[in-house]
């Protein structure tokens, strides 16, 4: 259990870093995904990415990276989407790491994605699965809300 000078510290680090958000809106992206389930995996292959979601702080415009948003314009068919489903995840990666290289200089703010589990690891690993090459975030630039 921490102790309370440890929670102050803490805090305070912590409203630090939301004032350097407020400082820095113009340059701040939220971000989140979703995936397949972590559990049942009796193959062992790691989940599949299924959308991501990146919120410009400022405008509050939303960009989606999606499965489905791939297949609709390719013109897939949804009961062939399952079929297609490691083409389709490439490209909505590949759309992904694209937009993250043209803003890497932005602060990432996420929500405990940190890990291979759940994180940027799991969407570079994934990546690299299905054959691509992804861009890596510095980690100066992500910051875990949690």
């Amino acid at each position: 259990m921490p102790s309370e000078l440890e929670k102050r510290r803490r805090r305070k680090k912590a409203l630090q870093t939301l004032k350097e958000i407020g400082r820095k809106e113009e340059h701040v992206l939220l971000v989140h995904y979703s995936c397949e389930s972590f559990f049942d995996r009796p193959e062992g292959r790691t989940p599949r990415i299924t959308s991501i979601a990146v919120r410009n702080f400022l405008s509050g415009q939303t960009l989606s990276f999606s499965i489905h948003k791939i297949a609709e314009l390719k013109g897939v068919p949804f009961d062939e989407i399952e079929k297609n489903y490691n083409q389709l995840e490439r490209e909505m990666l590949d759309e992904f790491f694209a937009y993250l290289k043209e803003h890497k200089t932005h602060l990432w703010v996420h929500w405990n994605m940190r890990d291979i589990n759940y994180g940027f690891p799991a969407l570079e690993h994934r990546l690299r699965v299905l054959g691509g090459s992804p861009e890596m975030l510095e980690d100066s630039q992500k910051v875990d809300l949690a």
